[in-house]
């Protein structure tokens, strides 16, 4: 019973189940037919953009054909123009080289000369009073035929250049200075050879600019361009080099460069002649206030001072009660004396003997810099070498002019000084003469008595 009950049951349950079944297939199905329907749609707005797509590119691939049909077509007309002047051209020249005959030569020599002149105005001084004048001679890079305006220019500029050449011609034009800054300046051009300014510096002219030159001639010469200028002078140095020589002045070393090409050694040299320098002055003045002290004394025979070194002497020997005493007594105050009066000798006459040795030294050192160059670089750039060879050449005469006038200068002051030394010996002996003469006339008056 039991049994039936529940098979009852289960078949209810399927008969109540079915309905349902056949809705949820009815949805699917309808679903299913929208999204084909919707493709479908889609697919057929795909093919017709592609369809249009198709005929777009159809249209620019037949506008292509056409303009390279165009342009293939102007290019056989360019290349038949092309060949026409060609041909054209190579009558016209024909033509042209029948009809000039010699005169083809003739414009050949004029724009040879023309480039020639160019060459020449680009470093001519008178272009600075003329400037762009160049621009005459255009026509010596061009192919064509001179006009008869340039010819007539070519033959202006050569007779320009030449009656130039014997002006002297003021102007106005603008000046690089030293430091590089640019100034209207007066300036007076002395033929092709040199330019002034109204303050009496010379001018160089290079690459298409007048420059004053860093390096001036003396205060001499400048003094008198600049009266050449003002009109106070009739004289004034000329560089007939034009300007190469002025502007060698600036790779002349000046005194500070000359004595920094002496190196180490140099400078050791200076110092010395500097301290000979100083003891040779000391040495002269303590000199010359002995020997005024000493005339002093003199004229005064019958007192005797201790601030000179013959009252000293005088003083010695005045204090001895005997010949022999008062002999000893001179004898030590002289020794006394001369190394005082001899003081700063020695060392002033080693400062002399040393300067030259040691300028010895420096070309010793400078010739051994030179041979290493020369080892390292061989001889093909003798400014390699040039070094060496200057502190060698610089050396040598710094101690020589250190050791000349030092050696004059020790001359001078022991000769002073020995004079003074034999003035204490003279008057010394004389001392001991009189002292003698002295005793002598005691005795002889004792005797007497």
């Amino acid at each position: 019973m039991k049994q039936v009950m529940k098979i009852a049951l289960v078949a209810c349950a399927i008969i109540l189940s079915v309905p349902a079944q056949a809705d949820e297939l009815q949805k699917l199905l309808q679903q299913i037919r929208s999204d084909v329907s919707r493709d479908r749609s889609q697919d057929a707005e795909r093919l017709q953009a592609f369809q249009g797509d198709h005929n777009r590119q159809l249209a620019l691939l037949n506008d292509a054909r056409k303009r390279l049909a165009a342009a293939e077509a102007e290019q056989e007309r360019l290349k038949a123009e092309f060949q026409a002047n060609e041909d054209a051209l190579t009558e016209q020249g024909e033509a042209l080289r029948m009809r000039s005959g010699q005169l083809g030569e003739v414009f050949g020599v004029v724009k040879q000369q023309a480039q020639e002149l160019q060459g020449q105005l680009s470093d001519s001084l008178i272009t600075a009073e003329y400037p762009q004048r160049d621009e005459l001679l255009a026509f010596a890079e061009l192919k064509r035929i001179p006009l008869l305006a340039e010819l007539e220019g070519l033959w202006f500029l050569l007779q320009q250049e030449m009656t130039a050449t014997g002006e002297v011609a003021p102007f106005t034009a603008s000046v690089v200075k030293p430091d590089g800054s640019r100034a209207e300046t007066n300036v007076l051009r002395i033929g092709p050879f040199t330019a002034l300014t109204s303050e009496g510096h010379y001018l160089n002219y290079e690459n298409g600019v007048l420059q004053q030159l860093p390096v001036q001639p003396d205060s001499g010469v400048i003094t008198q361009a600049r009266d050449f200028m003002a009109g106070q002078g009739n004289v004034v140095v000329v560089d007939p080099s034009r300007g190469n020589l002025l502007a060698l002045l600036a790779q002349t070393p000046d005194l500070k460069a000359r004595i920094a090409q002496g190196g180490l050694v140099g400078y050791i040299i200076l110092s010395l002649g500097g301290i000979g320098l100083l003891v040779a002055l000391w040495k002269l003045m303590t000199t010359i206030t002995v020997e005024l002290s000493v005339r002093k004394q003199l004229r005064q025979p019958q007192q005797a001072h201790s601030n000179n070194p013959l009252g000293r002497v005088m003083q010695a020997g005045e204090s001895g009660r005997t010949t022999d005493e008062t002999e000893l007594r001179v004898d030590e105050a002289l020794l006394k004396e001369a190394p005082i009066l001899e003081r700063g000798l020695t060392l002033l006459k080693l400062v002399a003997a040393v300067a030259p040795l040691l300028g010895l030294l420096g070309t010793v050192t400078g010739m051994i810099g030179t041979f290493q160059s020369i080892t390292l670089f061989g001889t093909g750039d003798p400014k390699l070498m040039a070094g060496g060879i200057s502190q060698a050449l610089m050396t040598t005469v710094l101690g020589l002019c250190v050791a000349i006038p030092l050696l004059f200068c020790h001359s001078l002051l022991a000769a002073r000084s020995r004079r003074l030394l034999q003035l204490l010996h003279q008057k010394g002996l004389a001392l001991l003469a009189t002292q003698r003469a002295n005793l002598s006339d005691a005795d002889e008056a004792r005797h007497a008595a």
